[in-house]
């Protein structure tokens, strides 16, 4: 029996696990978001701990051979990077949960197409009319042959609902329907089940099946289906391979954005307000944030190429602020700390994109490490680590927010000095976007930030070309040096040390000779007994 009222998110999510426990799949744990394939900056999906087991490099540890989970997943960075585009519609999101059932060598199509429909018609309610399943026919040069398997089961399941199979049914090609992991090995074909979120008195299924795939967001995909049945060889040929498997994947966000935006499949005239963002999830986020700021949060979106009105670049900001203490928690809490390297770079440059909104509603000193405890009261169990890690959790991002905090407000300064100089000119130079990084720590993305709300482009050639001559100057100025102190010869106090409880601190400079520089205290844990020092950032005036 479909339940009627909108579920929480965490009633989505329980019954997602527990449909699929009950079909004797084994339930695992999220795997962290450091993943463990070295071309990956972050684990960005729900098979990513399952690849081994798909190439067959481990043996499945699961009887029989079927799984399913939650799994945590950041999109920043690399080749998936939704960073840009968060805070500015309803559905991007750095961070976000995949919901996925496995099966390694086991189940096949008719079953994953079967339970599928069952969890979304009967289990959630979601209406059968509005729904589409997509089904793979190569174009020209497209590998493999039209999945008439997949196309058969749903055809049986539109035609058992009373719909007919030729209008719920949509073919695409390889761009839509047919999963790769790479040039060569596994792969296979993709049957996507699309939702029609249109008001009544636009619904048209024969008509609004133009609108699959389309990019359109009244009409969108909720859950991927992807049967790795082919092997291909990088040379045009797909062999069967010897086991099929099915890979799925659920967008947890944005499932719970429909069911509790037509509250409960009741009301499809708000389409316009279905947001991830209009759900519990992000709510309880939205309310410390309007406490603090006295704001509030309203829905508005800015329209493509215009500058938002004050209200939107409100609820801009709590977009970006929202899922950016999500993402920043999550990956801290598994290890991945904020560094000027890889993706701790990437993380830092979050956490500075979020500091910068943070700033812009009136907040001038560290806020969002306050906003951890009320993200770990909501997921927390669910995720236990973010209450077990919340202290690190907190100390590390407010140590980065009152580090960038006392260099935002100058370049800021800075970034508006250029404008009133440069009049006019749509083109933000690259010098100066050179300068923010170099010397305030703006990331380019954050410059490009500040100038696409203000109408302009950066000029990323010419940054480019400075941090180009910066590399170089770094590469030719690299050689051993050998540093020695003679404590003796300074009448200086022992340093205290704080890196137990601190990550900065403010110090006295005691002494200067040779390059090396003695403080009263310091965070910096110095090399000894063949342990690694510390590596850090000193600034003295302002300068670093």
């Amino acid at each position: 029996m479909a339940k009627m009222s909108p579920m929480t998110a965490a009633e989505i999510r329980q019954s997602f696990l527990d449909f699929f426990q009950e079909k004797q799949h084994t339930i695992v744990s999220s795997a962290s978001l450091m993943p463990d394939a070295p071309n990956l900056l972050f684990t960005n999906a729900g098979m990513n701990q399952f690849v081994p087991i798909f190439l067959g490099n481990a043996p499945c540890p699961y009887d029989p051979a079927r799984a399913a989970d939650t799994q945590k997943c950041i999109r920043a960075g690399g080749k998936h990077n939704d960073l840009e585009d968060v805070g500015y519609d309803t559905y991007h999101q750095t961070f976000f949960e995949m919901l996925g059932n496995w099966s390694f060598g086991d189940y096949f199509k008719q079953e994953a197409i079967a339970w599928a429909w069952e969890l979304v018609t009967e289990r959630w309610g979601f209406p059968a009319e509005r729904l589409y399943a997509t089904v793979y026919q190569p174009g020209e040069g497209d590998p493999a042959e039209t999945d008439n398997e997949a196309y058969q089961f749903w055809s049986e399941i539109f035609t058992a609902a009373g719909l007919d199979p030729k209008v719920h049914i949509v073919y695409g090609g390889k761009k839509d329907n047919f999963w790769m992991m790479g040039d060569t090995g596994p792969c296979g074909p993709c049957s996507e089940l699309h939702v029609n979120l249109l008001p009544e008195a636009e619904l048209d299924p024969q008509a609004n099946r133009t609108l699959v795939n389309a990019d359109d967001p009244r009409l969108i995909e909720i859950w991927n289906l992807v049967f790795i049945q082919f092997n291909s060889d990088g040379q045009g040929n797909y062999p069967p391979l010897p086991a099929q498997h099915v890979d799925t994947g659920m967008g947890f966000e944005r499932v719970t954005s429909i069911i509790q935006g037509t509250k409960g499949f009741t009301d499809f005239s708000a389409v316009g307000k279905i947001s991830n963002y209009n759900t519990d999830l992000f709510r309880p986020l939205f309310d410390e944030l309007e406490k603090k700021t006295g704001k509030s949060y309203t829905s508005t979106l800015p329209a493509a190429g215009a500058t938002p009105t004050e209200q939107e670049k409100v609820d801009i900001a709590f977009r970006v602020i929202a899922d950016h203490v999500r993402c920043l928690a999550f990956a801290i809490g598994d290890g991945i700390m904020p560094s000027n390297l890889g993706r701790g770079y990437v993380l830092r440059r979050i956490l500075r994109r979020a500091v910068r909104y943070v700033h812009s509603l009136g907040i001038h000193q560290p806020f969002l490490c306050e906003m951890v405890n009320v993200l770990s009261k909501e997921m927390g169990g669910m995720f236990p680590e973010l209450r077990e890690k919340q202290e690190l959790i907190e100390t590390t991002i407010r140590g980065e927010e009152e580090s960038f905090h006392k260099t935002l407000d100058r370049g800021m300064a800075l970034f508006e000095d250029v404008l009133k100089e440069s009049g006019q000119d749509k083109l933000f130079p690259g010098a100066e976007a050179f300068k923010l990084y170099d010397t305030y720590g703006f990331p380019l993305d954050l410059t490009q930030l500040l100038a696409r709300e203000r109408g302009l482009e950066v000029d990323v050639p010419g940054f480019e070309k400075l941090m180009g001559e910066q590399r170089e100057r770094a590469k030719a100025a690299q050689k051993k040096t050998v540093i020695t102190v003679d404590s003796g010869s300074f009448d200086a106090e022992a340093t205290e040390f704080l890196g137990y409880d601190h990550l900065d601190a403010a110090g006295k400079i005691e002494a200067v000779q040779n390059g090396v520089l003695v403080v009263d205290r310091t965070p910096f844990y110095a090399e000894m007994g063949g342990q690694v020092g510390d590596s850090g950032e000193v600034e003295i005036n302002g300068q670093r």
